[in-house]
């Protein structure tokens, strides 16, 4: 039975549904901001400010406020605050957020298509895989210039992960790609004599 499992999800669909998953809920992540909202749970509770005249008396407590929402973070407050910090206005900011989020579905979906149709269009896959390089290369830049450190360790670990996965799926499944770069590293070795 495990070896019928093993034969029916091949590590290559695995990998193709989670870039398609990953790009379609991170493009839709921008439309579906959460809200901030006070937690008023007594777990939640940071600090107090007690009655000088008697200290177990409670005055005040403060509490955090939690996102709450499906996605959790408001996209468009955080990159309203990068393009200021840039010293562009929050339209250019919200118009770049949902640009950006419109590219990440279509990756999304480009991923996914080949799982849907079963049609293995890797030569899509492997664009797919080259646009999601793009992506995160032109955010590691951006997260530079808005000085994110915690973005940009993120994006770069991104990055190398779709690095290696393309690099996966052109060596497991070869095409006209492959055998050009096979033949390029093939042909720089000599023959021994």
């Amino acid at each position: 039975m495990l070896s019928k499992i093993n034969n029916f999800i091949s590590g290559i669909t695995v990998i193709i549904i989670f870039w398609g998953l990953f790009w379609l809920l991170n493009g839709l992540d921008k439309f579906y901001n959460g809200v901030n909202s006070p937690n008023l749970e007594s777990f939640s509770t940071s600090s107090v400010l007690v009655s000088p005249n008697d200290r177990n008396t409670v005055l005040y407590e403060l509490h955090p406020t939690e996102p709450i929402g499906w996605f959790g973070v408001n996209r468009d407050a955080k990159m309203i605050g990068y393009f200021n910090r840039l010293g562009l206005s929050s339209d250019i900011a919200i118009f770049s957020l949902y640009f950006i989020a419109c590219i990440e579905i279509l990756v999304g979906l480009g991923f996914l298509y080949d799982i849907i149709t079963k049609e293995r269009k890797y030569a899509l896959v492997r664009f797919m895989f080259k646009i999601s390089m793009v992506i995160f290369f032109g955010f590691s830049i951006f997260d530079i210039l808005c000085g994110d450190r915690t973005e940009l360790w993120e994006h770069g670990t991104f990055l190398l992960l779709a690095t290696i996965h393309y690099i996966y799926i052109l060596f497991a499944v070869p095409g006209k790609e492959f055998d050009t770069l096979r033949d390029k590293l093939y042909s720089n070795i000599k023959p021994s004599s």
